[in-house]
């Protein structure tokens, strides 16, 4: 074997370990925003109180890598007590938000976690949303469901 040949391959796997390295931060779960994040970024954000919360477990949308992969989509109707950011959505409404967690992970693959918090009925939260469409919402990933009154 000679030297240039064999320079060669040394290249062309630097290359791949470089490349194979730079995809990481995309694979990498979401960082929590800050408040003044959550606030810049939402097209809405409401305050109010958990009237129902559904779920079901559907193939991911988010991950797309080969394997089985599913995520628990969670709906969650609220009736909105304040509103603090958008037009959209008015005191005393009923809105839609949809949440989700990774349900199944074959083979387990780092990314996105989904919503930290998810609320169940009766409780308090104050939500930073981007409209989904005329009645329905998604919180901005990962923290864009802050629970309110309860204790850390």
């Amino acid at each position: 074997m000679n030297a240039t040949s064999n320079l060669g391959g040394r290249v062309s796997a630097l290359a791949a370990a470089l490349v194979s390295v730079a995809t990481i931060p995309a694979l990498a779960a979401v960082a929590p925003l800050s408040p003044a994040e959550l606030k810049k970024q939402a097209s809405d954000v409401v305050t109010g109180s958990v009237v129902e919360v559904t779920s079901k477990t559907q193939k991911s949308e988010i991950e797309k890598a080969k394997g089985i992969h599913h995520d628990r989509i969670y709906t969650i109707r609220i009736k909105v007590e304040a509103v603090t950011k958008g037009a959209g959505v008015k005191v005393g409404s009923e809105i839609e938000v949809l949440a989700w967690r990774p349900s199944t992970r074959i083979p387990p693959l780092p990314g996105p976690q989904g919503h930290e918090s998810i609320p169940q009925k009766g409780d308090k939260a104050v939500f930073y949303l981007r409209a989904k469409g005329k009645k329905q919402f998604e919180p901005l990933l990962p923290n864009g469901i802050e629970l309110v009154g309860l204790k850390p």
